[in-house]
């Protein structure tokens, strides 16, 4: 009897191992081909009139170093013209602000305040891609965020309807967060998907004349 219990638990489980590898691959194999050939460098991205900066931690000094890294690439992209305006999405809850934050330190590095767009309801990766469409009205943009995470954010703007391409940095040292990161985005894909099959309601604000308005001033 202890032997045929062994073999239906040995069973069970791996079916049940066979099942996630199955889940999980097929969510990182869709994302991939979503996002396939569609990762730049700096210098080689394709110009497009906006770019959408991810939101992460901001510290009391200023941006974390991730974050920074992220508005680093944002920054070079408009010095070298590949980009015309900055959207910069992120969290804001009472006094922290993401993209109060995000917007501070791309002005301290030369970007015309003018042309650069917050959007403050940027609570996840799809939500800021659904604003970008619907409430800024944009179909086609470059996303910028590190690289473990650039994928899934091309897919996430791609599944929302908009034409993206991206830039990651992927100056940050290896780190453990950096390698938990890493795994994170496994579940983080099967999220993505679930919020597209199911049509997950993200609420937005009335659409916005913001890139257009931006676009009038001088660079």
């Amino acid at each position: 009897m202890g032997g045929v219990l062994r073999w239906v638990l040995t069973r069970v489980i791996s079916t049940l191992v066979a099942l996630t590898v199955l889940i999980v691959g097929g969510g990182w194999l869709i994302v991939r081909g979503m996002s396939n050939e569609r990762v730049y460098p700096t210098s080689s991205v394709p110009s497009r009139t906006v770019t959408l900066v991810f939101g992460a931690s901001m510290w009391q000094d200023g941006p974390s170093p991730y974050l920074q890294a992220r508005l680093d690439v944002a920054v070079e992209l408009y010095r070298t013209g590949k980009t015309e305006v900055i959207i910069v999405s992120g969290t804001q809850d009472g006094g922290y602000s993401e993209p109060d934050g995000m917007k501070a330190a791309l002005v301290a590095a030369g970007v015309p305040e003018q042309r650069i767009i917050k959007d403050v309801d940027g609570d996840d990766t799809y939500t800021s891609c659904v604003h970008a469409r619907d409430t800024f009205g944009l179909h086609s943009l470059i996303v910028v965020t590190q690289d473990y995470h650039l994928q899934r954010a091309i897919a996430s703007c791609r599944l929302a309807g908009v034409d993206a391409v991206g830039v990651g940095d992927s100056e940050r040292q290896r780190t453990w967060e950096y390698r938990e990161y890493q795994v994170r985005e496994l579940g983080a894909n099967l999220k993505l998907l679930y919020d597209v099959l199911t049509q997950r309601n993200v609420p937005t604000r009335a659409a916005s004349s913001a890139v257009a308005d931006a676009l009038s001033y001088p660079r």
